[in-house]
C-alpha cells in the first residue's frame, strides 16, 4: 500500500541518567532531506540523520529533539576511597605525633575532597528510544492518508479506464464516418475515381486518425498504475513519471483526433490527469 510524505510522531525515552523528547515531522519533498534541532552534539546528530534515512526514503523529515538530565544525574560527587586515604593517613600520622585526631576541616584543606571526575553518559540511548517511539507514530500517519490517498487516486483511474473505454467505443463510428465524408465529397465533385484509389485513400484518411495505439499505451500505464499503488516500496517517483506519460498519450489522443465527441473525452481525461498529479506529489 502507498504511503502519503506528510505525517507527525513523537516520542519519549529515558536512559543513563538523561530523558529525551523527540518530535518528527514529514512534508512533501522530491527527494529526502533531513533537519535535525536540539541536537547540540555533532556525533548525535548524526546518529539520527542516519536512523531517518534508513526509516524514510522521500519526503522533508524535520527532527527536534529536547535533551535533559536528571537532577541526581548532576549531583556532585566526591572519590570515597581518596577521602578514607587521606583520613587514614591523618590519624596515623595524629597518634605517632600524639596530635588530636583529623576533623574535616583538616581533610578539606589538604584537598581529600576534590570533586570526582564526573562520567557523563551517552544520551545516545534515551534519544534513540524517543527517536523510535517518533518514528513509528510518523510511519502510522503517513500509512494511514496513503490509504486515503490511494483511495481517491483508484477513484480517478476507474474514471480514466471509464472514459478510454468511450473513445474506444466511439473509434469504429469516427472511421465510418470519415469513410462518408470522403465518399460524399468525391460524389459532389462529379468525377470518376478508380475504386481502388478511393478506397487507397480512405485507408490512409483512417490510418491518420487511428488512435488505437495512444489508446492502448493508456490503458498499459493505468495498468502499471494499479500495480504501483499495491505495492509497499515507495513509488511516488514513478507515479510522477506515469502521470506525465498519461497526460503526453491524451494530448496526442486529442491532436489526432478530428471527432469533437472524442475530444471532449480527452479533455475529460486531462482534467482527470491533471487531479492525479496532484495526490501522486504527496506519494512517498
Amino acid at each position: 500500500m502507498i504511503r502519503s510524505m506528510t505525517g507527525y510522531g513523537a516520542g519519549s525515552g529515558s536512559a543513563g541518567g538523561w530523558n529525551a523528547a523527540v518530535a518528527l515531522r514529514t512534508l512533501n519533498h522530491r527527494y529526502l532531506s533531513v533537519r535535525v534541532r536540539g541536537a547540540s552534539d555533532p556525533v548525535l546528530e548524526r546518529k539520527i540523520d542516519e536512523e531517518v534515512k534508513h526509516a524514510f526514503a522521500r519526503g522533508e523529515v524535520e527532527v527536534t529533539v529536547s535533551l535533559t538530565q536528571d537532577p541526581d544525574a548532576l549531583r556532585l560527587r566526591f572519590d570515597r576511597r581518596t577521602i578514607s586515604a587521606y583520613a587514614d593517613e591523618l590519624r596515623a600520622l595524629a597518634d605517632e605525633l600524639s596530635l588530636p585526631p583529623p576533623s574535616l576541616h583538616d581533610l578539606i584543606s589538604l584537598g581529600a575532597f576534590a570533586p570526582q571526575a564526573a562520567e557523563v553518559p551517552d544520551p545516545w540511548p534515551a534519544v534513540a528510544a524517543a527517536l523510535t517511539a517518533a518514528i513509528v507514530g510518523a510511519q502510522a500517519a503517513r500509512t494511514q492518508e496513503g490509504k486515503l490517498i490511494h483511495d481517491e487516486l483508484d477513484s480517478i483511474l476507474d474514471e480514466l479506464s471509464s472514459l478510454i473505454d468511450q473513445v474506444k467505443a466511439r473509434i469504429p463510428a469516427v472511421v465510418e464516418e470519415l469513410r462518408d465524408r470522403l465518399r460524399e465529397r468525391v460524389s459532389s465533385l462529379g468525377v470518376e475515381v478508380d475504386p481502388d484509389r478511393l478506397e487507397m485513400e480512405l485507408a490512409l484518411l483512417a490510418e491518420r486518425a487511428d488512435v488505437r495505439e495512444e489508446i492502448a499505451r493508456l490503458e498499459a500505464h493505468v495498468s502499471r498504475i494499479r500495480t504501483l499503488l499495491d505495492s509497499d516500496a515507495p513509488v511516488g517517483k514513478e507515479l510522477s513519471f506515469l502521470a506525465q506519460e498519461l497526460l503526453r498519450e491524451a494530448n496526442t489522443l486529442g491532436a489526432k483526433s478530428r471527432d469533437l465527441e472524442i475530444n471532449g473525452l480527452v479533455v475529460s481525461m486531462k482534467v482527470a490527469i491533471d487531479r492525479f498529479k496532484e495526490q501522486v506529489q504527496n506519494v512517498e
